[in-house]
């Protein structure tokens, strides 16, 4: 009778029994005599399969899903970047990677330049209202300088042909028909080059075409 009573007593402990306490000893004894390379194994696929949370993903409050794999929500850069974007860099649009280091050189902003130049648009030229000079010859040379920015600015080559150089210098009363052409080869120093072949500014030329832009920019006259 006694005997009896405690088997039925282990039956009813072992109904009762707690059913994480039962899967714990299972997966124990299952584990205990693999290698910790094989328990590692066995506890990663088991966790894939069973779509559960590990320990690091539940403290950032990510999971897997039983059927596919755990996937990152990326930030959204687009947002961060336009954003960020200063109107500096949308007036930098279509300006040579080459002439933007010089203009870092030189100390001069997309705003400065924006006054003389039509930066940010589809074509980059001579905009200024007014160019410094006091005579047809001094405002030519003005005209020279800063055409030959305004063409390196655009393609990195401060180059230019013979009517574009006419064109402009007309538009700025720098034009003496009789002695034009005297007065291009006059300026040698600061341009080389030929009515046939085009014009380019030297070195002299883009030094001196700085000078004359950081007055523009200082005064502020020439482009009012």
């Amino acid at each position: 009778m006694a005997q009896h009573l405690k088997r039925k007593m282990e039956a009813r402990i072992n109904q009762e029994e707690d059913p994480e306490i039962t899967a714990i000893g299972i997966v124990f004894n299952a584990l205990k005599d693999l290698d910790a390379a094989a328990q590692d194994r066995v506890l990663s696929f088991v966790t894939r399969k069973l779509g559960l949370r590990t320990e690091s993903k539940a403290a950032k409050g990510e999971h897997d899903s039983p059927t596919t794999p755990a996937t990152r929500q990326e930030p959204d850069k687009s947002s961060n970047e336009e954003r960020e974007q200063q109107p500096e860099d949308s007036q930098l649009d279509g300006v040579s990677s080459i002439a933007v280091k010089w203009m870092k050189r030189c100390g001069f902003t997309a705003d400065q330049l924006s006054r003389i130049f039509s930066l940010g648009g589809d074509e980059i030229d001579l905009i200024s209202k007014k160019v410094p000079g006091s005579s047809i010859r001094a405002r030519l040379r003005s005209v020279l300088l800063l055409k030959g920015i305004a063409a390196y600015l655009a393609s990195g080559a401060a180059r230019f042909t013979y009517d574009q150089i006419k064109e402009t210098s007309i538009h700025y009363r720098a034009y003496d028909k009789v002695n034009f052409g005297r007065d291009l080869k006059e300026f040698g120093a600061e341009l080389s080059g030929t009515r046939e072949s085009g014009f380019t500014l030297t070195s002299r030329g883009f030094a001196n075409a700085a000078e004359l832009i950081t007055t523009m920019v200082r005064t502020g006259e020439e482009t009012k």
